[in-house]
């Protein structure tokens, strides 16, 4: 995320000018003139060791955002003047801005040395933390900024609002946004993050007011440029108004010379991949770890035909010693640790690697860099898996990998990908987990009599709409429970208090605590009678979760991306009956399962007697139908075309 203000150098040249021709200088800088400040600098450049002319061209080439041809000129003048921290501090801001953040941070390092207490630099060196992911890290040195600054320092407190979210800090994150907010009651991107931590905590008062006046704040998000993962799970935007919030910041954040830069000419590439035979794709991802991410990729991973592909995982995530991350590396033909990387190598090394199609498993969610992608390293990129929507911009990825439900072909005009459908549900599972008996409903928290609804998905999913109905179900069915996963802070309290506002006991909503075993995890969900899908954004892993444990699960079809995966989950199953179309069926139909028991009861042995062999969970042929889908790919790649793909048996 980054602060426009970081575009623009520090402060202001702080040295007098001894003469006119430089006092012009100086003013022509401080009046944001840069073009005519550049060419004023090099007048005076006659001699290349004038350093304050040479510090003015700096000023003048990131005032105009020409980075690149800022670097060598400000890498000369700090080795000129090292005891500038200016200087030091504009060449981070450089190096920032070409997504080099690891040397930016020795940058500002050193600027913070010379000068310890400048807010300025302490911000530039939090906000480059930010954009490497690096969350708790970066909330001290925001705090800090913050802190040194001699009046209210907005910029820092954004980026420390951002920062803290996105480490879990959900009620600290909040109280920074709402201060903001009073502050700036007009602007839209503070408003939306505020709204994703209030739904972060469940605290819904004034939701859907806010949630109007961030519709009338945007133009129906037509200028929103908050990170668009943020509004899937809003209520009542369109498949269109997410990707117009895609698209926006998307341009706020990658460099428009990157985005205009000449596709690559790949031919010497093509033939070399004839030559070796075999497809060479990557994976690129933060989440080869205990993640939902983690969880449903292994198995695909060691099914693919080594006859006809090779794999290779680009990480860049922290190693969490976890069993997935240890499986993962013996399932990939490499595994390439590329966290210690900036951008730029990353992308070297995948080209070097010679990948013919780079994956990306992240899109718009935390610890994702699609600034790899805006680099072009592989002929095509896909968007797959980690990220329900489109990313913005055909020059991020090719192709939108999807399913017949959650990508409609009629939805293609809103995105920038092109469509690509397997078959059946575009979700991979893992089908290797040995379920063991689930625990004693006391062991698990749960009353020992009573029917047990389940929603183990993250509390942003959660709004007032479906917790209407959802206390309606237990107001009318005595004895029944909700089981939900714990939410972090101060979650549980606001759900309880809801459910009392609703005339439901609270102590009717029964926390979950997180295991660290998945197979613990998802023995303990069989104790579970119905699962019930959230909305407008639905259950995506937790889904497949249930539905493993052999768990039925009632959805509502949506008309975005993320509230269409219940339905794409329980269809795969086979379970369509369980997929409704309004609210009034949602309820009609769980009512009705709760008073068949018997019905209740097959679709439970149905589940168990369809493991391994309906769609959702038989991954062998999931994996021929991925294969086959890259293929395709590549096709149009040689062929010179880009077309959608629906997969052949889909209706159009």
């Amino acid at each position: 995320m980054k602060s426009s203000r970081t575009k623009s150098p520090a402060g202001g040249i702080k040295v007098a000018p001894p003469s006119a021709e430089s006092r012009l200088l100086m003013g022509l800088v401080e009046a944001s003139r840069y073009a005519d400040a550049e060419v004023a600098a090099n007048r005076i450049l006659r001699s290349p060791t004038n350093q304050l002319a040479l510090k003015a061209l700096g000023f003048a080439l990131i005032g105009q955002d020409r980075h690149d041809d800022a670097l060598p000129v400000l890498r000369f003048s700090v080795a000129l003047t090292p005891g500038d921290p200016e200087l030091h501090n504009n060449l981070g801001i450089v190096l920032s801005s070409l997504m080099r953040w690891d040397e930016s941070l020795e940058c500002f390092s050193r600027s913070i040395e010379l000068k310890p207490d400048d807010p300025e630099v302490l911000k530039n060196y939090g906000v480059a933390l930010v954009r490497m992911h690096r969350w708790n890290e970066a909330v001290d040195y925001l705090l800090k900024a913050i802190e040194c600054h001699p009046g209210d320092y907005v910029d820092a407190i954004e980026q420390l609002a951002y920062a803290l979210i996105n480490s879990g800090r959900s009620d600290e994150a909040w109280v920074c946004l709402n201060e903001l907010w009073k502050n700036e009651p007009n602007n839209a991107s503070i408003l939306s993050q505020l709204l994703r931590a209030s739904l972060k905590r469940c605290d819904w008062d004034e939701l859907d007011e806010r949630l109007r006046q961030l519709r009338l704040l945007s133009s129906d998000y037509q200028s929103l440029t908050d990170n668009p993962f943020v509004v899937l799970a809003f209520p009542q935007v369109t498949v269109q108004e997410q990707g117009r919030v895609a698209a926006n910041y998307l341009r706020r954040n990658i460099r428009e010379s990157l985005l205009d830069a000449a596709e690559p000419d790949w031919s010497e590439h093509k033939e070399r991949q004839l030559q070796h035979g075999r497809l060479r794709i990557g994976y690129l991802s933060a989440d080869y770890r205990n993640h939902p991410v983690g969880h449903v990729i292994p198995q695909v991973i060691e099914l693919h035909d080594r006859s006809r592909i090779e794999v290779f995982a680009y990480s860049m995530g922290f190693d969490d010693q976890s069993d997935i991350l240890r499986r993962l590396r013996t399932a990939f033909d490499h595994f390439v640790e590329v966290i210690e990387y900036s951008v730029t190598e990353t992308a070297d090394r995948i080209r070097a690697d010679g990948i013919d199609i780079l994956v990306d498993l992240h899109g718009w969610t935390a610890d994702g860099r699609p600034e790899v992608l805006a680099l072009r390293p592989a002929p095509l990129q896909v968007n797959w898996l980690g990220y329900a929507g489109t990313i913005g911009h055909g020059k991020l990825a090719d192709y939108l990998l999807g399913d017949p439900v959650v990508t409609p072909l009629q939805d293609a005009p809103y995105y920038t990908e092109k469509i690509a459908q397997l078959p059946s549900c575009y979700l991979p599972a893992d089908s290797t987990i040995v379920l063991g008996p689930p625990p004693s409903r006391r062991d698990a928290g749960l009353p020992e009599e009573g029917f047990v609804f389940c929603s183990f998905n993250n509390s942003y999913k959660f709004n007032p709409q479906v917790f209407d109905l959802w206390c309606r179900l237990l107001r009318e069915l005595e004895g029944s429970c909700l089981w939900l996963s714990e939410p972090g802070g101060s979650a549980v309290e606001r759900l309880r208090k809801e459910a009392g506002n609703r005339a439901v006991d609270p102590a009717r909503l029964v926390f979950a605590p997180r295991v660290d075993a998945r197979a613990e995890h998802l023995s303990r969900l069989q104790l579970a009678d119905l699962a019930l899908d959230p909305f407008p954004y639905n259950s995506h892993s937790t889904g497949i979760d249930v539905l493993w444990a052999g768990v039925p699960m009632v959805a509502l079809l949506g008309d975005t991306f993320p509230g269409r995966v219940g339905a794409s989950v329980l269809r795969a199953a086979g379970l369509d009956e369980l997929v409704t179309h309004s609210t009034d069926e949602y309820y009609r139909l769980v009512r009705a399962l709760v008073g068949d028991p018997q019905r209740l009861g097959g679709l439970r042995a149905r589940l168990v007697e369809k493991q391994g062999h309906c769609a959702l969970f038989d991954m062998p042929r999931f994996v021929r139908s991925l294969e086959e889908v890259y293929f395709r790919m590549w096709d149009q790649q040689l062929r010179g075309t880009r077309e959608a793909l629906p997969w052949p048996s889909a209706t159009p």
